[in-house]
């Protein structure tokens, strides 16, 4: 594997830390790119902005010998078009500065996920599958899909991953769940409350999956070792309901359960920051910031879905990928314990 090069853009986030990993780990030569001065991995980092055309080129020299793009980078943004347009432009920008750097892109993988079918319009087909319509746009990863069919024509074999709820280890991410819920039911200890489920009655019974991130990580892998073509689901294979779950996650923290009550997370873990620094400095954790550890806002859209979320695995198992067959309360559970490792949690 050591002729193969890998770019890794949206290194700093959960699913780019975690594909840097895997593939380090099979031995590739791996390079990150993100905003952040340093990247996750061991290899050379690029601190580069997408939207910055000209930051990119700085980099051409070491971009010149990259073979296979992972491009998980994200700009959120409230409205729905510049978010289109900006990350439309972000990952056209990197290609371009690819070419113009005469690098031999063979495949690119890029992410998805639930957003592709309308997730976060609340409600979809379920269970999604890759063939499934496209909703009204706009939609970012409608604009990167529609970009890969055209770098199709000039040799890159592409292939999308769809993971939904991703579980995996980042700071400062803006979509990271696990963390999100290690933060709350650590506050809950510390106010002595019931660690409540933050959302409605009827978001606590529906069916939802997740996928751990070093699954996509797999995936990834798997896609480029069998030249998978096109859109691929991807979650850990089974299907929970927070109703099952949540008991099992307060239990880990001592506490009890509590009903379901709606709250605004973002709103509520805003006005306790100053307990949380304070909590943080008394236990020695490693990081007294709260929006370091997870941002509330996730987990304002997740926990109030109120109707099934779940992906159709059928294709991806049938073209070979055998690794979703995950317990995801025990994944909940291990992200847990390691956060408490990692001292992001006493």
């Amino acid at each position: 594997m050591s002729q193969h090069h890998l770019l890794v853009a949206g290194a700093s986030g959960v699913i780019g830390r975690a594909a840097t990993l895997a593939f380090e780990e099979a031995g590739w030569r791996v390079t990150t790119l993100s905003r952040s001065s340093e990247g996750p991995g061991s290899g050379h980092h690029v601190s580069a902005d997408l939207l910055n055309i000209v930051s990119l080129r700085d980099a051409s020299d070491v971009l010149s010998s990259v073979t296979h793009v992972f491009y998980a980078a994200l700009k959120p943004d409230p409205d729905p078009a510049t978010e289109a347009q900006q990350n439309g432009d972000m990952m056209r920008h990197l290609f371009q500065v690819l070419e113009e750097s005469q690098a031999s892109i063979e495949h690119q993988v890029f992410v998805q996920g639930g957003k592709v079918y309308g997730a976060h319009l609340g409600v979809y087909k379920t269970p999604a599958r890759e063939e499934d319509s496209r909703h009204f746009p706009p939609n970012l990863y409608f604009e990167h899909e529609d970009l890969a069919r055209e770098l199709e024509g000039k040799g890159i074999r592409w292939t999308a991953l769809r993971p939904d709820i991703v579980i995996g280890h980042s700071l400062g991410s803006a979509m990271n769940l696990g963390n999100l819920i290690g933060l709350y039911g650590t506050l809950c200890r510390e106010l002595g409350v019931a660690m409540q489920f933050p959302g409605t009655a009827r978001a606590y019974d529906i069916l939802l999956n997740i996928c751990d991130a070093d699954l996509v990580g797999k995936a990834a892998l798997w896609a480029i070792a069998e030249n998978q073509q096109g859109p691929y689901n991807v979650t850990n294979g089974d299907q929970i309901r927070w109703r099952h779950v949540w008991p099992e996650i307060a239990n880990w923290f001592g506490l009890e359960t509590g009903e379901p009550q709606p709250i605004s997370l973002e709103t509520r873990l805003a006005a306790v920051s100053g307990t949380w620094k304070t909590l943080a400095e008394r236990q020695g954790l490693a990081e007294t910031d709260i929006d370091k550890i997870a941002q509330g806002g996730f987990g304002d859209f997740i926990f109030h879905v109120e109707e099934d979320a779940v992906f159709d695995l059928t294709k991806a198992r049938q073209a070979g990928f055998a690794e979703m067959c995950r317990h995801s309360p025990q994944s909940l559970i291990q992200h847990l314990e390691a956060m408490k490792e990692r001292r992001l949690i006493p």
